[in-house]
């Protein structure tokens, strides 16, 4: 019943199956390997589009937001400039 060349088959059918197993293991993590690289790649574009998106758009609102508050001061349009002209003498004290 149990005889020395079935139980040489059933090892080697075994080794067979764990070695195509094996295999099938390796290649898969390679495959994902060279997956989570290049989404690694992918995410450091995006993020670096996201920055220059973001700065565009900081860049773009930040004019139009300070003319806004302006309006909202209500402040008076800088005119003609007056200066006033010292003798050579005049000097500032504390």
């Amino acid at each position: 019943m149990f005889n020395l060349k079935n139980i040489n088959k059933a090892v080697l059918l075994a080794v067979i199956i764990l070695a195509v197993y094996y295999i099938a293991g390796t290649n898969d993590l390679a495959i994902n390997g060279f997956v989570l690289s290049d989404l690694k790649r992918q995410k450091n574009k995006l993020i670096e589009a996201n920055n220059k998106l973001e700065l565009t758009a900081l860049t773009s609102s930040s004019y139009s937001n300070i003319k806004e508050k302006i309006r909202n001061l209500k402040m008076v349009a800088v005119g003609e400039v007056s200066y006033l002209t010292a003798g050579v003498e005049a000097v500032a004290k504390k």
